[in-house]
């Protein structure tokens, strides 16, 4: 019996579907602390530098969760392609792949007469538009060697001394890229999730699928499921779905024999030896004790040695050795510098009734914190602006009024801009929020931003690089 098959409790507890089946969807995205961290690290990674992230964890942790959400958040600024764990995966294969993900033609593809090449042009035309080409790879450990190394000449390709393709890869076990590509990875773990996520993470499950009523698990049931699974979202699943059955959580399943009859002289001989073991432990039980009971020299050795065990240092995020610097300092400061430009999730202690003034004023619409709009916030206004200072790049679309409705919509004011660019040949418009000095004062200010404005995703971004991609369209109009 398949344990994830249609479960009697969906009727009685009135859900749409199985909370805690195996199916890889963008809502079964639990946004915890750590997985949330993760998750904005690796977008940053392809956004605002040439490294390659290796996703590294083991099964049913979420590494799959976390791509597929990934590629729910990714922008119009990047262009997605998928690779699948597939050992039976060959390069003629991932190359068509990509390139029909890449937006190339499927009659383009027929005719070439080298993949490869059509793909490192794809790439260059992406590039040009400002636009990032991505790999995801799932099980990268489950692909051939050959598959492995034809993907690091894909990610060892530059024009302008500037890679074409960025990647994410998560993998089981660290995995080795060929060439320069490897000299780009950056190691990201994925922790278990932690003890106080567990009630959280098991009522987002139940909601999902249309639940609406109390907690149906325990501090007992919380705290046996989290002694079972150490934290493994998968096992977690298992455990709870195993507790709404009415059967008890237990990951250890006793196999189960259909022997059949067995001849008589069998079973007389199983019972021969067993009474002569018991005749032969009685005989010589004394000797046994002796032999079982520690002296008194080993109890202490013993004790030192369990006096002496460190607990290890539980590891969030690891920095795998680089060619250019491969000493443990050089790490740690690049890895800083990545994570300096994520801002950490706020977390809400307060109730509603507990609001303080200055809570209240952040409630405010934003017309009334910011000065009103200018009709000089264009796209003039984005090239006089330092190109070392920073905005927010809120959205895109092919539609100008698709822009003006979004600023409506959020009721947005101030230093709110739109510039156009070329995307596949076409005009697309994008909207920038902001003027900000340097990094930490745009986080800080994005931190104060008013709901819904600050669930959307948006991209941090130097003016040189707005002016830059301005410029570009220019030269291609």
């Amino acid at each position: 019996m398949n344990e994830f098959a249609e479960p009697a409790y969906i009727s009685r507890l009135t859900l749409h579907s199985a909370p805690f089946n195996s199916t890889i969807e963008p809502t079964n995205f639990f946004s915890g602390s750590q997985s949330e961290h993760r998750l904005n690290l690796l977008l940053h990674l392809i956004r605002a530098s040439n490294k390659i992230g290796l996703l590294v964890a083991i099964n049913g942790l979420g590494k799959t969760t976390l791509l597929t959400q990934l590629k729910q958040r990714a922008g119009d600024e990047l262009r997605i392609c998928n690779i699948e764990g597939n050992a039976q995966q060959n390069s003629s294969t991932a190359l068509k792949q990509c390139l029909i993900a890449l937006g190339v033609d499927e009659n383009e593809i027929r005719s070439s007469d080298d993949h490869a090449e059509t793909f490192r042009n794809r790439l260059q035309q992406l590039r040009k538009l400002q636009v990032r080409p991505v790999l995801l790879i799932d099980d990268a450990n489950i692909l051939s060697e050959e598959l492995l190394t034809e993907i690091s000449i894909w990610l060892g390709w530059q024009s302008d001394n500037e890679f074409l393709l960025q990647a994410v890869i998560a993998t089981t076990n660290d995995i080795k890229l060929a060439g320069p590509a490897q000299s780009r990875v950056q190691t990201v773990d994925l922790p278990p999730m932690t003890e106080q996520e567990l009630p959280d993470y098991l009522m987002y499950r139940l909601t999902t699928v249309g639940y609406q009523g109390d907690t149906l698990f325990s501090e007992k049931d919380l705290k046996h499921f989290y002694r079972l699974s150490s934290g493994n979202p998968a096992l977690i699943n298992q455990l709870a779905h195993q507790k709404l059955l009415g059967l008890k959580p237990n990951l250890a399943k006793s196999a189960r024999f259909n022997v059949g009859p067995l001849h008589s002289s069998l079973r007389w001989v199983g019972s021969g030896v067993l009474v002569i073991s018991l005749i032969l432990i009685l005989s010589y039980q004394e000797k046994i004790n002796q032999w079982l009971t520690p002296t008194p020299d080993e109890i202490e050795l013993t004790e030192q040695n369990v006096i002496d065990i460190e607990e290890p240092e539980l590891v969030t995020v690891i920095v795998d050795n680089d060619e250019v610097k491969d000493n443990e300092l050089a790490q740690r400061e690049e890895l800083a510098a990545l994570l300096s430009d994520i801002p950490e999730p706020e977390v809400l202690e307060q109730s509603m009734d507990q609001f303080t003034q200055a809570d209240t004023e952040l409630l405010e619409p934003m017309s009334e914190i910011i000065e009103p709009i200018t009709e000089d916030h264009q796209q003039d206004w984005v090239m006089q602006q330092d190109g070392s200072h920073y905005t927010f790049q809120l959205m895109g679309s092919w539609e100008k009024q698709e822009v003006h409705d979004f600023i409506d919509k959020y009721a947005l004011a101030g230093d709110v801009a739109m510039f156009e660019s070329m995307r596949n040949g076409r005009i697309w418009y994008a909207l920038t929020y902001g003027v900000f000095e340097n990094k930490q004062s745009a986080l800080d200010a994005s931190n104060k931003w008013p709901a819904p404005l600050n669930t959307l995703p948006s991209w941090l971004r130097r003016f040189d690089s707005v002016q830059k991609q301005i410029k570009n369209t220019v030269q291609v109009q």
